[in-house]
């Protein structure tokens, strides 16, 4: 994994409230960011950000497979994530002649997806949406990982 040496996150701080990163997008507790140098940064909006953060970059940290996007850094306090920036996902049918399936079931089956699946607690049908997924280098990955069964259980009542 390459790892970024000495993450000046006040500096990223900084230039998010100055609109220097292009917007990407956001989910219920995270806003993401181009840093425009092969990486984005997801940015707590919430607790359940937070937990989110935390998550992926203790998976990306014990992950040995190209599943996921890896992850150089995260604050100590997991209020900023550094993740590898990947090409987006318009819909499913890369992904399935990538790993030469019909289905999400077949795809949510395959090893070592299930085996992910299981070990890190993750939530199919959230990876089942095609902005939980992107390319790098031409392959298919995960880069929304962090809403697994205790981030729902813990943070999202309605379920």
């Amino acid at each position: 994994m390459n790892v970024i040496k000495d993450v000046n996150y006040d500096g990223i701080n900084y230039n998010l409230r100055e609109g220097m990163y292009r917007y990407i997008g956001s989910g219920s507790g995270r806003r993401v960011f181009d840093l425009e140098d092969g990486y984005v940064v997801k940015v707590a909006k919430n607790r359940k950000g937070i937990a989110q953060n935390q998550v992926e970059y203790e998976i990306a940290l014990a992950d040995q497979t190209n599943i996921f996007a890896k992850i150089p850094n995260a604050s100590m306090d997991y209020r900023f994530l550094i993740m590898e920036k990947a090409e987006r996902m318009r819909n499913f049918s890369y992904i399935f002649m990538y790993f030469n399936v019909r289905n999400y079931r077949e795809l949510f089956y395959l090893e070592p997806i299930r085996y992910n699946l299981n070990k890190y607690n993750l939530v199919p049908q959230d990876l089942a949406r095609i902005t939980s997924w992107g390319i790098i280098n031409g392959r298919p990955v995960i880069i929304d990982y962090g809403f697994t069964y205790s981030v729902r259980r813990r943070y999202y009542s309605f379920f």
